[in-house]
């Protein structure tokens, strides 16, 4: 399968004043077209610091990224907006922007910052709005908007970048079951629909095991475990160096003697079928 971004020997963390301040060395990895996945570890391991470089938001104080076979630092910014969208937990000051405006910037790698938006453009921007169920906010503010809406429309604004890979930093951070379903599973269409690749920011692992093929794990400035989430949790030496918290199915099935997966899996495929009525 085409490896469509990569680190190697990366070095992240941020520059000041006194000097340079790294978070992680060496780290290696690497995502593959279509896969879907998450990216773990404590609060304070660097998740976000590295999602912000390998979306060029920072720079990499060591080592390689490679995006679509090119290095990431060869990129113009255009070009970058039109191969990797980017959903950070940052509020971006768009409250005084409508929800249809916020969408339409994501068209501006085709359109240019002052470019009129086409019958296509506006027809995809239409489009990313109702695929997240915000047809009916079309017109309203962003301040007006709850946390949970307000993911939804900046996912639908890097919809329309028409991106071959998505990050997110905690997409579900904060939201209720309902908003939580609503979102990864229009993440999981899109992976599933359109082959996107796609890497998220959780602490949650049941959504990592429904969701997510592998998982990729930090913790003290490594990466320290890259497997299947399943691998992950039977790992106890992971668990508890990232601070994750194995979920109540597993534990549930572990201390019956079951097998985790083939438990887990059969309560997934249940409550699937429950939320769509089947």
């Amino acid at each position: 399968m085409e490896t469509v971004l990569s680190a190697n020997d990366l070095c992240v963390g941020y520059v000041c004043r006194c000097g340079v301040s790294p978070i992680h060395h060496h780290l290696n990895f690497s995502l593959r077209r279509g896969e879907l996945v998450s990216l773990c570890g404590a609060n304070g391991a660097g998740k976000s610091t590295l999602l912000r470089t390998i979306s060029k938001l920072q720079p990499q104080l060591a080592g390689d990224i490679t995006l679509m076979d090119k290095p990431l630092g060869s990129y113009s910014e255009k070009e970058l907006s039109r191969t990797i969208g980017v959903v950070l937990t940052d509020r971006a000051l768009t409250g005084g922007l409508t929800v249809e405006e916020v969408v339409s910037l994501g068209r501006q790698p085709y359109t240019g910052f002052f470019g009129r938006l086409s019958t296509e453009d506006k027809e995809l921007v239409k489009n990313a709005i109702e695929s997240v169920g915000m047809a009916d906010y079309t017109k309203k503010y962003m301040a007006e908007l709850s946390d949970g809406e307000r993911q939804k429309v900046m996912i639908a604004k890097t919809l329309v970048q028409e991106c071959p890979v998505v990050i997110l930093d905690e997409p579900t951070a904060g939201q209720d079951y309902k908003v939580y379903t609503e979102i990864m599973s229009f993440l999981d269409e899109l992976n599933k629909n359109y082959g996107i690749t796609i890497l998220f920011i959780t602490h949650d692992m049941h959504l990592a095991i429904e969701y997510t093929s592998r998982a990729i794990v930090f913790s003290e400035g490594k990466c320290i475990g890259d497997d299947s989430v399943y691998k992950i949790l039977a790992n106890n030496d992971i668990i508890e160096k990232a601070n994750l918290k194995q979920t109540s199915l597993y534990t549930l099935a572990t201390r019956v003697g079951m097998d985790p997966e083939k438990l887990i899996n059969s309560f997934i495929q249940t409550e699937r079928s429950r939320r769509h009525g089947s």
